[in-house]
């Protein structure tokens, strides 16, 4: 895989950091991604693209962000 294509989505959870390449011009490799992207969404996890600077907060999964970050929603207090 060209690592020009190589695209990253990083999870922060209890179980540390998971990095997960993919390329977006793979269909199949998206759709998991997106899959894992949503999984995550619903367990009420926060995603940061940090395509472009300032990263930015993200709901849905965008397969040409070059990294985005998912980690579980800090409490405040």
């Amino acid at each position: 895989m060209n690592d020009r294509k190589t695209h990253l989505l990083r999870i922060l959870d209890r179980a540390g950091e998971t990095t997960l390449r993919y390329d977006p011009a793979d269909a199949a490799a998206v759709r998991e991604i997106d899959a894992r992207f949503s999984r995550l969404m619903a367990d009420n996890f926060v995603a940061f693209d940090l395509s472009l600077q300032p990263g930015r907060i993200i709901t849905e999964f965008d397969p040409s962000a070059s990294e985005i970050i998912v980690s579980p929603r800090f409490a405040g207090g």
